[in-house]
């Protein structure tokens, strides 16, 4: 009788190297994005645009408004909107800007009234140092340097950004006006047609979640400026539409945008407010309107529609902040919501998708 053949263990030669391809392909990635950050950033911006503002456009859709003409209606009315609120807060923000250093002044004064006591125990250190103190020769002059001022500079940051900002709003429209035609050219680059269904799901899903996200979270955000505002408006800080509008931009960046936002609100009421305790009340009904939208109205808004973790979302921050800056912590989360559905059907990435759920 023949001897039978003995069956090779499988090999893993084949995995090992599909791994570390995947990891080279990922490391590429990351460099490429952070490298070429004037490009791909108003890229990604424009396609998280797109799906904010796909609902509306499909609306118009349905009352028979071709692509190009919804797309041009949603992008181009929503653009008046955002022109509109600029137009109505840049006048109190110039106003603010130009007398910080004489509000911080005040500030600081009444800062130093309130840790006098500290103050005190310092100074009596700084006596002290001075009498044991050797004396020196004289020390030279520090050589001050001329910097441009803060309108210059805000004139040359906006010139700079200007380009961007067109690309932008060009692409949404593009993206929009197009309908699902780019996306189907996209799938179609792929090979075999079992990849392109499992594309067209992925790019679904990623649609429906992420849109679902940035309306909701938009929502969420104005309602916490107009919170903000009438809280304002009802303690007596000035400019209170101004500070408003930064809670509800602020309010995008998890974790830290509150925290700015209520050291911002402190400094203004500090400034505005003699009494110490009148001052504190601008803070205090911040953090409650925080308190109240991060444990209550987010979570029975939001629900199970963010399907990342709360330590997705911190790593995520990091992550994007140190690759785009500001505007990377602005899109965390809706970025991370993105990597998170993408690992979903990414065999080799469905271990990360696994550690970022919810």
């Amino acid at each position: 009788m023949a001897e039978d053949a003995q069956v090779p263990p499988p090999s893993t030669e084949p995995s090992a190297v599909s791994t570390a391809a995947m990891v080279i392909i990922i490391v590429m990635t990351i460099a490429a994005i952070r490298l070429g950050r004037a490009v791909v950033l108003p890229v990604i911006l424009a396609v998280l645009l797109s799906l904010l503002l796909s609902t509306p456009v499909r609306a118009l859709r349905k009352l028979r408004v071709p692509e190009r003409i919804g797309g041009a209606i949603v992008v181009f009315g929503a653009l008046a909107v955002g022109i509109g609120t600029v137009a109505l807060l840049i006048s109190p923000a110039m106003d603010w800007v130009s007398s910080a250093p004489a509000t911080l002044q005040r500030v600081e004064t009444k800062l130093r009234r309130i840790v006098q006591p500290i103050a005190k125990l310092q100074q009596t250190a700084d006596r002290m140092e001075n009498v044991t103190a050797t004396p020196s020769v004289d020390a030279p002059q520090p050589v001050k340097i001329a910097t441009p001022g803060i309108f210059e500079r805000v004139s040359l940051s906006t010139l700079e950004a200007l380009p961007s900002v067109l690309s932008v709003i060009f692409l949404t429209y593009f993206l929009l006006a197009s309908g699902p035609l780019f996306r189907r050219k996209l799938v179609k680059i792929l090979p075999g047609r079992r990849d392109v269904k499992h594309v067209e799901h992925l790019f679904d899903e990623i649609e429906i979640i992420t849109s679902r996200y940035l309306a909701t979270t938009t929502m969420i955000n104005t309602g916490v400026g107009v919170a903000t505002a009438l809280a304002l408006w009802a303690v007596g800080v000035p400019n209170f539409l101004l500070w408003g509008a930064v809670a509800a931009v602020m309010n995008f960046v998890p974790y830290l945008g509150p925290l700015v936002t209520a050291s911002i609100i402190a400094l203004a009421s500090l400034a505005a407010f003699e009494a110490p305790s009148h001052a504190l009340l601008a803070p205090a009904a911040f953090l409650v309107i925080h308190l109240v939208e991060t444990n209550f109205v987010t979570p029975m808004m939001l629900g199970s529609r963010l399907p990342v973790n709360t330590v997705a979302i911190f790593l995520g921050l990091l992550f994007f902040g140190w690759v785009w800056g500001i505007p990377g912590a602005v899109l965390a989360v809706p970025l991370t919501v993105v990597v998170k559905v993408a690992c979903d059907h990414i065999p080799a990435l469905h271990h990360l998708g696994e550690l970022l759920d919810n």
